[in-house]
């Protein structure tokens, strides 16, 4: 691994975006391509991938990967499908719109395995389109050669209804499955992404009982931006965003800046390699 992607020489750099589909399309790509330098691996969250760029009712860029990958090109990404609707353009055309996560890796890095798996699989409603969807919900993994042990690193986009983020049965099956699965890896072990949770839930408490909280450990006091529609709201929820981390892997930096490319912020960490 090169000393020069790194932050800190002894450290591999892992930001966490729930991307709000592109909406906030003009500084999200500078922001990114601002972070490349220093960042080892990306796990978004809210990403689509269609064939072309149409106008969808919610907003989002129905070709976000494509900009993704243009604008992270020293990385490999790979995207896996949550959902994906049919939307009608305006000459006739029916174009597909896959929805779901994605995670870019440096080449660089010793990679040893990428895969995903589904934790949970609900019925649900999307913004972008009425009626009921089925929706699986994956859980990216990529395993890393460290000199500590093989790290895997996971990337979770987590139930999004109710809205309230409390506990539902499909929310504790859900980190009841996320538990069984990482507890499993024999080596340290990064969890992080968007849970749609509130921090006083059963269902965080579920994944703190083999893994660190960092929003909770350093009193992170928003992980949603300014541009979130509910901030300075009675109804604003200020928490949705985690980082869980193995205990005995060393956490070198852990900080959520304030940055307005979309209505969560982004979690940067820095684990000991």
């Amino acid at each position: 691994m090169s000393d020069t992607i790194l932050a800190d020489p002894r450290a591999l750099r892992i930001l966490s975006l729930n991307l709000w589909g592109g909406r906030v399309h003009d500084p999200l790509p500078d922001f990114l391509r601002q972070q490349a330098p220093t960042t080892d691996i990306f796990c978004f969250q809210e990403v689509l991938d269609a064939d072309e760029l149409i106008p969808i009712a919610c907003d989002f860029h129905t070709t976000l990967l494509a900009e993704l990958t243009d604008a992270l090109p020293d990385f490999d990404g790979r995207f896996d499908q949550m959902v994906s609707w049919v939307e009608t353009t305006a000459d006739g055309r029916a174009v597909t719109i896959p929805f779901g996560l994605a995670m870019f890796a440096r080449r660089t890095l010793p990679i040893a395995d990428r895969r995903s798996l589904t934790i949970v699989e609900h019925d649900d409603t999307i913004d972008a389109v009425p009626g009921l969807h089925r929706i699986a919900r994956p859980l990216q993994l990529t395993r890393l050669d460290a000199s500590g042990g093989s790290l895997l690193i996971g990337n979770y986009h987590g139930i999004a209804r109710p809205g309230t983020k409390l506990d539902t049965e499909d929310r504790l099956t859900q980190s009841h499955v996320l538990r069984r699965v990482l507890v499993a890896h024999a080596g340290p072990v990064v969890l992080i992404g968007d849970f749609n949770l509130l921090p006083d839930t059963e269902s965080i408490h579920l994944l703190e009982r083999d893994f660190r909280n960092l929003v909770l450990e350093r009193a992170i006091p928003t992980t949603r931006s300014r541009l979130n529609p509910y901030h300075g709201t009675p109804e604003e929820q200020p928490h949705a965003d985690y980082a869980f981390v193995s205990a005995g892997l060393p956490v070198v930096d852990f900080q959520v800046p304030d940055v307005a490319v979309s209505d969560h912020l982004p979690l940067l960490l820095d684990v000991g390699v």
